[in-house]
Formats: structure tokens, C-alpha cells, sequence
């Protein structure tokens, strides 16, 4: 046991948080977001820029941004039926999201956001596809049943 106020050796206890932070790499996400209906297309697109600068203030880099347009929704949010969806792809620390999100909630003309993660599921799908790309064997011929006239 130490006393008061010691600490252990440089290579002994767990990482410091600024360690740790460095230990992490940046991941992909995707930030899905529905904008009042009531808007128009300067206001979305303005709504967009400020959700890209919340992005880019955390540290984040902006990989693609896509329009959907109004859509209709499958239930009404905030006595909406309609919403123009934006889905902006970011690269950053973890930190990231909590902080996009909390802006997310206050800021007005955003009915409804999701984020969602991507890397692992890229990762995962870069390394089927490796897979399927060495796993070149003939296929399987099935014997002729003999016995059988």
C-alpha cells in the first residue's frame, strides 16, 4: 500500500487519461439526422454546415455529407409526418459523439439524430472480402453414387 498522496513508478499502475487518450484511434461514424419539414433548402443546407462545425470543433473530419431530401416518416415526431434527412459520415475520437449529440438535442429544426459507429463493421467486411479473395478453391464435386442402376 502507498502512502498518502505517492503514486506508482512511471511502468507501474494503470495508463494516465492523457495516455489513454492517445491510445485510441480515430473511428468512423455516421450521423443520421431529420430536419423540420417547415425548412427550406437554405435552412437544411445551413442546419448541415452547423452540424458539420460541431463536428470539425471536436476535432472531427467530415468524410462525405448526403442530402436525402424530404421524406415521409413511418411515425409522427414532434406532430411531424414529413423530414428532409441529411446523413453526414465523420472520422474522430470517441469523445466526438457525445458532445456532437449533446448539441444535437438543443439545437432547434432537428426532429430526430442517430449515431452509429461504422469502422468495425468496414473492418469486418474488408477482411471477408480478403477472405473470399484467397479462398479461390475449385468447387466441390460430389461423387457419383454407385450402386444405384
Amino acid at each position: 500500500m502507498l502512502p498518502v498522496g505517492a503514486h506508482p513508478g512511471p511502468n507501474k499502475g494503470a495508463l494516465s487519461h492523457k495516455e489513454g487518450s492517445n491510445a485510441v484511434s480515430d473511428r468512423v461514424y455516421e450521423i443520421l439526422f431529420i430536419a423540420d419539414p417547415n425548412l427550406g433548402e437554405p435552412e437544411v443546407d445551413s442546419l448541415t454546415s452547423t452540424v458539420q462545425g460541431y463536428v470539425e470543433k471536436e476535432g472531427g473530419k467530415i468524410q462525405k455529407v448526403e442530402k436525402w431530401g424530404k421524406k415521409r416518416l413511418a411515425y409522427s415526431i414532434k406532430r411531424q409526418r414529413d423530414g428532409s434527412y441529411v446523413l453526414l459520415v465523420a472520422e474522430g475520437k470517441p469523445t466526438l459523439v457525445h458532445e456532437v449529440e449533446r448539441r444535437l438535442r438543443v439545437t432547434d429544426g432537428i426532429l430526430k439524430f442517430i449515431t452509429v459507429r461504422v469502422d468495425e463493421e468496414l473492418r469486418k467486411a474488408a477482411s471477408r472480402k480478403a477472405r473470399r479473395g484467397d479462398d479461390k478453391r475449385p468447387a466441390r464435386v460430389e461423387p457419383a453414387e454407385e450402386g444405384m442402376q
